[in-house]
């Protein structure tokens, strides 16, 4: 499955208008309107992903067929001579007013059919869908994140908000009994699409978003949302005919190519703890005054787990890039992003829950009445996630900029002792050229710094803990 990155479609376009125009699209002189144009990577279709803010309440994405471009073109021109969405071939277009919208909140998607005089547009309807809405309401980062999949075998286009995603899709269309064969076959035929947004706010900065505020304005996955990719992993070489039939696991080999790399390296059956260490771990946190205690005694209570580092820093991901996790029972995490990163998380033992979450950008909504954002209003209710899943010893899951990016982790377990063990690994994707130095993470008592950064740190070394621990663990049957 491909990593999400910018289209190289976006990359030329902004050049092409650079070298003709003297402007990128990136930073025009203000009010001119925002207009991005370029080729979707391929006719199958692909998720189109704009990083906006709060000003630019009002935008629409226009799709259609080129009559310009072919597939053997798109590796050099990927952008032809235009500066507006003006088509003469029948398009789908999505006009989006934002909460924040003078002229009120709304989605649609039109069937558009050029004229003399203008357009005829045919308005299609979506089917119904349930997005569950987080009660937690308090002053947000200004960043915005929404995306639009269009899907050639399927007839289906998708339109939501933050991680494109089953559970953060807002609306479907399903366009095959809204329209004809000629209309099916002008829209979603062969010939390469074409795709333009406009935004009449123009672009603007985000800011308070965390790493979300790096991201390039449009992005886009040649891949159209189709199904999640499962969260579990199973190793491609265990593989049985039921596992390709029933694809309740994201298989190895289909991984990112960082997530394969960091899963080869800790998904083999060495990649344990032994008994031993076992026991004095859980003899060391549950035993005031020996060493992981006393630690855990230090720490503030949403990081009350321990980071124990194996390795140095590289370079090739935030911190140290594998990091063993002791979390005693009770003990969670805050809600917390990657920074984007890819990453492999193997149990060692114990359990451990993930709650999937939105961008943490979504989960910080505005509060209406106050939508110049000159106030907090916190609320008890916590935000709500997206999915979750349960880990057991043995089993690994992963993440990268789209999927399962945030989250928070929880043992459920009663007694303090009762610790589960992860073994985290964090690695940059080939494309990533922000290299985010750490974790964007909400504080849970804390409202007036609303996206803070996490630098990943040490609370040990393994071999340091290893040692304190087993020589604990010794005295104890001495004594």
């Amino acid at each position: 499955m491909p990593h999400l990155t910018a289209n190289m479609a976006l990359a030329l376009a902004q050049e092409k208008t650079l070298k003709t125009t003297g402007k990128c699209h990136l930073n025009p002189p203000a009010p001119q309107p925002a207009i991005w144009h370029g080729a979707l990577a391929t006719n199958a279709g692909g998720v189109l992903v704009f990083n906006l803010t709060d000003n630019q309440t009002d935008f629409k994405v226009r799709i259609w067929d080129s009559d310009v471009l072919n597939t053997k073109q798109l590796g050099s021109a990927a952008s032809p001579d235009f500066s507006t969405e003006d088509t003469t071939k029948p398009s789908l277009l999505l006009i989006v007013h934002t909460a924040l919208s003078k002229a009120g909140q709304g989605v649609s998607l039109y069937r558009c059919t050029p004229e003399d005089q203008g357009e005829d547009r045919k308005l299609l309807h979506p089917e119904p869908i349930v997005v569950p809405r987080a009660e937690r309401v308090t002053v947000p980062p200004d960043n915005r994140t929404y995306w639009l999949s269009y899907d050639r075998a399927h007839l289906r286009i998708k339109y939501g908000k933050g991680y494109h995603m089953e559970e953060t899709t807002e609306f479907i269309w399903d366009l095959s009994d809204q329209l004809t064969p000629e209309e099916i076959e002008d829209l979603f035929g062969n010939q390469v699409k074409m795709a333009t947004f406009t935004c009449r706010q123009g672009w603007s900065q985000a800011t308070g978003g965390g790493v979300e505020d790096s991201r390039a304005f449009v992005e886009f996955d040649r891949l159209p949302l189709t199904r999640n990719p499962p969260p579990k992993v199973k190793d491609s070489s265990t593989l049985t005919l039921e596992d390709l039939d029933e694809q309740d696991y994201t298989f190895s080999a289909d991984l990112p190519g960082a997530c394969q790399i960091l899963y080869k390296n800790v998904a083999g059956a060495s990649m344990l703890l032994d008994d031993k260490l076992v026991k004095a771990i859980k003899y060391s946190i549950e035993t005031p005054g020996k060493t992981l205690s006393n630690k855990l005694a230090e720490k503030p209570k949403e990081f009350g787990y321990l980071r124990v580092t194996l390795g140095t820093q590289r370079g090739d991901g935030p911190g140290i890039p594998y990091v063993l996790e002791i979390w005693p029972g009770t003990s969670k995490s805050p809600i917390h992003n990657h920074g984007n990163v890819c990453a492999v998380i193997k149990v060692l033992h114990g359990s451990i829950d993930v709650d999937v979450y939105n961008k943490l950008t979504e989960l910080l909504e505005h509060h209406k009445a106050d939508p110049s954002r000159e106030q907090v209003i916190s609320s008890d209710t916590p935000p709500v996630p997206i999915t979750s899943v349960h880990l057991e010893k043995g089993d690994v899951t992963w993440m990268d900029s789209n999927w399962y990016q945030c989250h928070q982790l929880i043992n459920p377990a009663e007694q303090r002792g009762d610790f589960c063990a992860t073994i985290q690994c964090y690695k940059y994707d080939d494309q990533d050229r922000v290299v985010w130095p750490g974790f964007d993470y909400i504080e849970a008592t804390n409202h007036d710094d609303l996206v803070h950064l996490f630098e990943p740190d040490s609370d040990f070394t393994y071999g340091d803990m290893k040692y304190k621990v087993l020589k604990e663990y010794q005295d104890k049957l001495q004594a």
